[in-house]
């Protein structure tokens, strides 16, 4: 929770703590109507009084802090069931127990999880190399070079960046021809 805190405090204004976050379009919504609402309740309570309808701002006041509310809960609903530290846990524990199968010869299931691990996260390069490795090793060739290049398109592929050209080389070069006793 400690590092859930400071998007709790930037709660304050609604759709700050989303902007933060990265879900830049429903904060400026929420920041949007948030202020607008609250602006309309200001001015129609003390600054126009007679321009606004009796009952309009007690109507402003109640859909801002509606507003005020609802970005309120959909933030702490978020850090609580779709929080990034969630899933990276998930993906952590993922990635171990693929990594476990594969030691101990587990291909299929190996190769399981971690496909499951990157539809959770299908940039994550170290899951990739892995596929891509446990591919090879099962002699999946086409399916290795694939994913190989793939890993490479990613950011996170350029710390691969020698290991994948040592397998695509690998995987290039013809077989060795079987040796014949004379």
């Amino acid at each position: 929770m400690p590092r859930r805190l400071p998007i709790v405090l930037l709660s304050f204004w609604p759709g700050l703590a989303q902007i933060w976050t990265g879900q830049e379009v429903l904060g400026l919504i929420l920041a949007t109507l948030f202020a607008a609402t609250l602006n309309l309740a200001i001015l129609s309570r003390f600054l126009w009084t007679e321009a606004f309808a009796n009952g309009l701002p007690l109507f402003f006041a109640t859909l801002a802090a509606l507003t005020w509310l609802a970005g309120l809960g959909y933030t702490l609903w978020w850090l609580w069931r779709c929080h990034p530290a969630r899933h990276r846990d998930a993906i952590d524990g993922l990635f171990r127990q693929a990594t476990e199968s594969y030691l101990q010869g587990r291909w299929d299931e190996s190769r399981r999880t971690l496909e499951r691990l990157l539809a959770l996260d299908e940039t994550d390069a170290d899951a990739l190399i892995q596929l891509a490795t446990l591919y090879m090793r099962t002699g999946q060739s086409e399916l290795a070079r694939s994913t190989f290049r793939q890993c490479q398109d990613l950011e996170g592929g350029v710390k691969w960046k020698w290991e994948i050209g040592r397998a695509m080389a690998s995987l290039d070069a013809p077989a060795a021809e079987p040796r014949v006793a004379a």
